[in-house]
């Protein structure tokens, strides 16, 4: 193995680059882009050199490929890494027992056979696209070389063979003991690529709110984000989450939080102990469009519905409606009295639980996990891109590493290539030579005039020796 001799020699460029710049003077931030660049060539010669020693030991080893081999050699592989594109020579293994070809190196890579990008690039895209467009992440933001460069196309196709489905706790958790759960939902509206509207599901878990400052913050907050088949579906990972994670003996009452839409209410079914309440800025948004928000009529609405008072409520309505001028005022009033009849029962749930009042956050929360991402640009989406981003987003929120979480499920390796002890003793005592030689080459050690700088490198190089 020579791999020693082939990183230091990457090394050493890297190195005269930096010494150079030094005993030449330095613009500082010219210095870190080009510092950039050479840092990012000499990661990609590393893995190339790391990947064909990693063959040769393959080859030259039969023990360590057990049924395997040796087919052809020499075989040339291109991928795009997050250190730029390597291009790398590997070998074509036949299995004699079962016939199968493979390239070995490949599959300690985690890498296929047909693969242009290798995983850890694409979970990098993957995490980035969570924030940016699918043409700004494949153009590489960052630290990322432009040889590392992918389409929208690749971006996309990353992110669909991505599983997100929510998991069941794999471990036993202590249960969280608390007497009210507090459980909202609400949706965006996403443009889609066929002209009509995608509304992806928002729900969130928490414990209540607590002060921090001048601002409020949920305690033990959980998301959940989806195109689902069935909204039953959602609820049922929602009941799934609360029971793997409180004792529901404890419990005494989850409040089910939103605008009083049905598939929001269908999660009373699913989950025990449930109470609905209405979220009351849709409320408001409905008397205000009745009623003129400055009128006595505005006024005594609400101060009827925070006393329970139904009738008084539909009886400010049914004067709108009938003093109503136009038609669309008439029809305004009177889905205004039906909204207020079919949710009635969540705006009492304030008069029966004063500890239900904690107000509804809902649409700050899909602004922020959903619309940033979905719908604040013009953009169109298909039905899969928006669910897989929906979830993708609630992942992140509950503090999920997706390029982790995408690499545990794209490394299939489940064998490491380790090298001999004795061999690696070997390269070690290379090592120790090799790194003087490297340094004593140096043009900075060894050429020009003497300056404090060569005196120093030398001195280095002697003691090294």
């Amino acid at each position: 193995m020579d791999i020693v001799h082939q990183i230091l020699r990457s090394f050493e460029r890297v190195t005269e680059f930096v010494l150079d710049v030094l005993e030449r003077g330095l613009d500082y931030v010219d210095f870190e882009q080009k510092l950039q660049a050479e840092l990012s060539s000499l990661g990609g010669e590393v893995c190339k050199a790391v990947l064909e020693a990693g063959d040769r030991y393959l080859v030259e080893h039969p023990g360590e490929r057990a049924g395997w081999q040796v087919e052809r050699r020499d075989e040339p592989k291109t991928v795009k890494t997050p250190f730029g594109e390597i291009k790398y020579l590997r070998t074509y293994f036949h299995h004699k027992s079962t016939g199968k070809y493979a390239y070995l190196v490949d599959r300690l890579a985690g890498c296929g056979p047909h693969a242009r990008v290798d995983a850890a690039l694409r979970a990098q895209i993957v995490e980035t696209s969570s924030e940016l467009s699918y043409r700004k992440t494949g153009k590489g933001p960052g630290m990322r070389p432009p040889s590392s460069r992918v389409s929208a196309q690749t971006v996309m196709s990353s992110i669909r063979d991505f599983d997100l489905e929510e998991k069941v706790a794999k471990e036993q958790v202590e249960k969280r003991r608390c007497k009210f759960l507090y459980v909202e939902a609400d949706e965006d509206h996403v443009a889609s690529q066929k002209g009509k509207k995608y509304m992806p599901r928002l729900v969130y878990v928490h414990e209540g709110r607590e002060a921090k400052g001048n601002r409020n913050r949920l305690e033990e907050l959980h998301y959940f984000s989806g195109l689902y088949k069935d909204n039953e579906e959602l609820w049922l990972w929602v009941l799934n989450y609360i029971e793997e994670h409180y004792d529901m003996n404890f419990l005494e009452r989850i409040f089910v939080c939103g605008d009083g839409a049905s598939w929001i209410k269908k999660g009373l079914r699913v989950m025990p102990k449930s109470v609905f309440v209405l979220d009351m800025f849709h409320l408001d948004k409905y008397l205000v469009g009745t009623l003129e928000r400055r009128s006595a009529a505005y006024r005594e609405a609400w101060k009827a519905v925070k006393a329970g008072d139904r009738l008084t409520v539909e009886r400010q309505l049914k004067a709108a409606e009938s003093s109503a001028e136009t038609p669309e005022q008439k029809e305004t009033a009177r889905r205004c009295r039906i909204y207020v009849r079919q949710n009635w029962e969540g705006i009492m749930a304030y008069v029966k639980y004063p500890e239900a009042d904690l107000g509804v956050s809902a649409e700050g929360h899909v602004s922020h996990v959903l619309s940033a991402r979905l719908s604040s640009r013009p953009m169109a989406w298909s039905h899969k891109g928006v669910d897989q981003m929906s979830r993708m987003r609630a992942f992140k929120a509950n503090g999920v590493d997706l390029e982790q979480l995408y690499l545990e499920q794209h490394v299939k390796t489940t064998e490491l290539l380790k090298v001999t002890p004795a061999l690696m003793a070997k390269e070690r005592e290379h090592l120790k030579h090799a790194v003087g030689e490297v340094i004593s080459n140096l043009p900075a050690v060894n050429g020009g005039r003497v300056t404090q700088l060569r005196r120093t490198l030398r001195s280095i190089s002697h003691r090294i020796f």
